[in-house]
């Protein structure tokens, strides 16, 4: 038995029972999908496995060993891929998912100390995928800070359950999940962050501490009773830094000045080269000009040296002998 099938069969060991899971997250279906898979801790990985539910059991699609490099199953070979399987990014992504990818998926970690941890994807239609809110409650908080967000219904004594969510655009994460009971049932990626009062189930109250850049989300509380459901939502942004601010300002008045002076300086430039072609131009017409004088002047001056020589040549042809008297004998 090869190292792949090994890993394999240990996982299959360690597999828990997928009757009533807890789901994590919920991802639409769509022609690239992405199942994140992020180790939240600092424990050492010593492997990972994922898997899909087939009926009753699950069926195994790819392991991850830090000595052993990846394990594709054949029928997902050339079909799945993993982007960043960084120490504690164990995604997976499909290079063209079809209808028979919907179902669950587990993600499960085997680390040291802190043993198997496990997370629950579940993948569905499209028409099915409802994440629409009609208004939401905008918070403002700084990344590294705490968000406390509350769910004031008025459902009273007949609430069966509440639940907090996070909303993306192709992605619904389960935040905490709170019976009448107050028994708290965390999201694999909130557990190790999340504070929640489960009490008072008049006013639930959760907060998630230490947030980061993918926090800023809507979030979701949807409080059900026997005959009505209540829901509540916010939007968390980051709010402004005063550095920042002056910083963007600083920023847009050079953007602004340089708007400006590229406009001018383009303008000058070519005036300037304008210009300096008309000049050679007109350097150009005055050396024409005066070549052409030159020219005719030369010509002028050889064509007098010519009827001068004419003239001296035939002044010397004339003959000036005297003429002869006759002899006087007498």
């Amino acid at each position: 038995m090869d190292h792949a099938a090994l890993l394999i069969v240990v996982l299959q060991l360690c597999g828990t029972n997928v009757e009533g899971k807890f789901v994590d997250s919920t991802v639409k279906l769509t022609e690239k999908v992405k199942l994140e898979c992020i180790y939240p801790k600092k424990a050492m990985i010593m492997q990972t496995s994922w898997m899909k539910l087939n009926v009753t059991h699950k069926e195994n699609i790819a392991v991850l060993h830090p000595i052993y490099d990846i394990h594709i199953e054949d029928k997902y070979n050339g079909r799945i891929y993993f982007e960043n399987a960084s120490r504690e990014d164990k995604s997976l992504s499909f290079t063209k998912s079809t209808l028979e990818d919907v179902g669950l998926y587990f993600c499960s970690i085997v680390t040291y100390p802190d043993g198997i941890w496990e997370k629950v994807i579940e993948i569905i239609q499209t028409d099915a995928f409802e994440v629409s809110a009609k208004q939401t409650n905008p918070v403002f908080a700084k990344p590294g800070r705490n968000v406390a967000l509350t769910c004031p219904h008025k459902i009273g004594d007949s609430v069966q359950q509440v639940m907090w969510e996070r909303i993306k655009a192709d992605q619904v994460d389960t935040i905490v999940l709170c019976n009448p009971s107050g028994k708290q049932s965390f999201g694999s990626d909130f557990k190790e962050r999340t504070l929640v009062d489960c009490s008072d189930q008049a006013n639930s109250m959760t907060v998630i501490q230490n947030i980061t850049a993918s926090d800023f989300a809507t979030y979701r509380c949807v409080a059900t009773g026997r005959n009505t459901t209540y829901v509540k939502t916010y939007t968390v942004a980051a709010t402004w830094d005063h550095r920042w601010f002056i910083v963007y300002i600083a920023g847009g008045i050079s953007a602004a000045v340089l708007l400006l002076v590229f406009p001018l300086i383009f303008c000058i430039t070519t005036a300037y080269h304008k210009k300096k072609k008309r000049k050679r131009i007109t350097e150009d017409l005055s050396k024409a000009v005066y070549s052409t004088q030159t020219l005719n002047t030369e010509r002028r001056e050889e064509s007098s040296l010519e009827q001068a020589e004419e003239i001296y040549v035939n002044w010397k042809n004339v003959s000036h002998k005297p003429k002869e008297r006759p002899l006087d004998f007498s």
